[in-house]
């Protein structure tokens, strides 16, 4: 540690000797940077023990509850300090940085519970997480087994009574509710009267920077939740059958642990044409990308984006041997970075990949701002743009130049059916997270009920289940909340619910910017980056709230649901048509892609048919096809613009000599084998003709809902 406390003193001195007010501001100025260096030399002893008790040393426990204990000391220290000298000195109207570094360190957080305070939550949390994070007598089975091995079993495992069992040996694991619910969880009211807020609540919005942000979100949670609901009823009819549908599914029948993420579920709610599932999961077990491969490749998709490169010893340096979801260890210096994560590969590990990659791309780009100093890098907020702009990457890595890009799906295949694989690629989004926005959102109110009374005392201890029952539709135990580590450590949730919302906002901020929805979106970003670059550069300078319009082209100033609602159209299409058979939501006819054995064209058989997608079978079937959808090539039409969802297709059919094979010394009328091969060709031309007259109607009728969508949303928020 620096010997900061001489110079403290000797500032004090200055400030209070009757200086004049530049002389007082340069003084504050040189105490605020030297508080934010000793912040900073915390930040680092902090990290390397974080980073052994992550990766499992011995004395990595013990380390990590020393640094976390002296921090609580240091940060009400420090913010008697700037306390002290702030009030011999009043800023004029052009100092908004030097003030914005001021209350960042005056309102850290809970670190300024009283010492005991913050001793209790931080011993409770590390010490918890730990015992989490490596147990080794979880029950796989008939073995025991570590957490890891706990995720992996959970998400292959088809037993009910066995899910249910391994779910319950994980709940061993955790802390005592009672003690949480007695000597943790009203901890948050004296950390919103130490920071100077009146309710917790109104503590929570604070950190968060978003005035009212709990109230927004229970409004933005109110257009979502009945796509939610169609999801988990939806879920429902798979699991259990109709009989299910619209009661509290067991989060163990949803190979989860707190019911925060389905992922688990997709091979069982597949609709009957998921080629794009299937190969991109083959391949990326093929090609092993879990793990560091999986890091690779996100950072190449980084790059891709003209964000820079990640300095390849952050990502040789970390630790791919431990568990999912990731952990980024900062020790808020340049390029000072690790994260701890697992090897497992999987479409969700896929997808985490590229956000954590981002993350760290994220606090590289803001440490290089100039005017970013350890306040404005690491400040103790909940930043929905920090959430966004990561997640929005998360997305991109599942477009489909990027999937083409990354060898895991070809376009030319995707372009046969873009809209079932448009649906499949949606369902697998939606099942990460919706459940998520849910949990947060479920997290966050029921702390606030009981913190306010709301709960009475006799049912405290099972209102977690009663309450997970009725908002989420899911049966939860009464202690399972105790696996988030945002639960154990009193933190809010509303920040990663916006943040989740704002990145379906800055999706859509591009993607209506390109010309077809085939267009390459990765490539459209790549070249009109500055936006996101802006945002990530400021860092905690601005509040986040005041970078959103920018961040969104000006299209929108603040969070709406809609982005997310006009993602997933396709899916709640689906949805209603499973819950509703009498639905007329359908798709286009479904085209057989050609295998990779076809080497040849296949004759017309006139005798096949072609059948309606039904998706309330979920066998493992194919439809017969004419051979007209099996000859399929696509069309560029425009500028190779498609119709949105529906790609312009056109029959070729190769005509072989029409003429029946016959006895070889029969006569054969050359007059009459050529008039049956200009029939034959007639024939194919009208066909190839109709084709692409469907396909243009197609197109303009799907580029006109395009537009009156759009005009949609421009009306509703004007």
């Amino acid at each position: 540690m620096r010997p900061i406390l001489p110079l403290l003193s000797i500032c004090f001195t200055l400030l209070s000797s009757g200086t004049s007010s530049g002389d007082d501001r340069r003084w504050l100025v040189s105490l605020i940077d030297l508080v934010e260096l000793d912040y900073q030399d915390q930040c680092g002893q902090r990290a390397t023990a974080a980073w052994d008790e992550l990766t499992g040393s011995n004395k990595g426990l013990s380390l990590k509850l020393e640094r976390d204990k002296a921090f609580g000391i240091f940060s009400r220290q420090q913010k008697t300090d700037v306390k002290s000298a702030f009030n011999s000195h009043t800023l004029t109207a052009d100092d908004d940085i030097l003030r914005r570094r001021v209350k960042l360190l005056l309102q850290p957080g809970d670190s300024l519970l009283e010492t005991e305070q913050w001793i209790r939550l931080v011993t409770f949390a590390d010490t918890s997480l730990n015992h989490i994070r490596f147990a080794p007598d979880y029950e796989c089975g008939t073995n025991n087994c570590t957490l890891r091995e706990l995720q992996n079993n959970l998400a292959r495992e088809q037993d009910e009574q066995i899910l249910k069992r391994m779910k319950e040996s994980w709940e061993k694991k955790l802390p005592d509710f009672n003690d949480y619910l007695d000597n943790i969880l009203p901890l948050l009211r004296n950390a919103s009267k130490e920071n100077l807020y009146d309710s917790v609540e109104e503590y929570w919005d604070a950190l968060t920077e978003y005035e009212g942000a709990t109230l927004k979100a229970r409004e933005i949670w109110d257009h979502v939740k009945p796509l939610y609901t169609k999801l988990n009823k939806y879920v429902a009819l798979r699991l259990k059958g109709a009989d299910a549908v619209g009661k509290p599914l067991p989060i163990h029948s949803l190979r989860s642990l707190t019911g925060d993420d389905w992922s688990n579920l997709i091979e069982i709610l597949l609709p009957k044409h998921s080629d794009i599932y299937q190969k991109v999961y083959a391949n990326l077990h093929v090609m092993d990308m879990g793990g560091l491969n999986a890091y690779r490749e996100a950072e190449k998709v980084i790059n891709h984006l003209n964000f820079g490169e990640i300095p390849s010893e952050i990502i040789n340096e970390s630790d791919y041997n431990g568990t999912c979801p990731s952990t980024i260890v900062d020790w808020c210096q340049p390029n000072k970075l690790k994260l701890v994560t697992c090897k497992d590969v999987s479409i969700s590990n896929y997808m985490e990949a590229h956000e954590i990659a981002m993350k760290l791309k994220y606090k590289l780009i803001a440490a290089t701002h100039s005017n970013n100093t350890y306040a404005l890098r690491e400040a103790p907020r909940y930043s929905a743009v920090y959430e966004a702009i990561p997640g929005f990457v998360s997305l991109l890595s599942m477009t489909p130049h990027t999937l083409d890009r990354a060898g895991l799906y070809s376009l030319e295949r995707f372009n046969y059916n873009p809209n079932y694989h448009r649906l499949v690629l949606q369902l697998m989004i939606a099942l990460r997270d919706l459940p998520r926005l849910n949990f947060y959102m479920a997290a966050d109110e029921w702390r606030l009920q009981v913190l306010m009374g709301k709960v009475p005392f006799a049912k405290i201890a099972s209102s977690w289940s009663e309450f997970r029952k009725n908002f989420s539709l899911i049966e939860s135990s009464n202690i399972d909340i105790l696996g988030d580590p945002y639960v154990l450590m009193n933190k809010p949730h509303v920040g990663k619910f916006m943040g989740l919302i704002l990145k379906y906002q800055v999706y859509q901020s591009f993607a209506e910017e390109l010309m077809s929805d085939d267009d390459d979106l990765v490539e459209h970003v790549a070249e009109n980056n500055q936006r996101l670059i802006d945002t990530m550069m400021h860092g905690y300078a601005f509040v986040w709230t005041e970078m959103v319009s920018d961040l969104l082209a000006k299209r929108e100033n603040g969070l709406e649901y809609t982005g997310l609602t006009d993602y997933f159209r396709l899916l709640d299409e689906y949805l209603d048509n499973q819950l509703d058979p009498t639905s007329e939501n359908t798709f286009e006819e479904y085209i057989d892609p050609p295998t990779e054995a076809d080497n040849e064209n296949e004759i017309v058989d006139e005798n096949k048919e072609n059948k309606e997608p039904d998706y309330e079978d979920n066998e493992d079937q194919q439809k017969t096809h004419d051979d007209i959808n099996e000859n399929i090539i696509e069309t560029e039409d425009e500028s190779h613009a498609k119709s949105g969802s529906e790609a312009s297709t056109v029959g070729v059919l190769e005509i072989k000599n029409p003429v029946a094979a016959s006895d070889p010394n029969e006569n054969i009328n050359p007059k009459e084998a050529s008039y049956n091969v200009y029939w034959w060709i007639g024939i194919a031309v009208a066909i190839a003709v109709v084709i692409v007259l469907v396909a243009i109607v197609a197109r303009k009728r799907h580029n006109h809902r395009k537009q009156l969508e759009r005009q949609r949303r421009q009306n509703s928020s004007a």
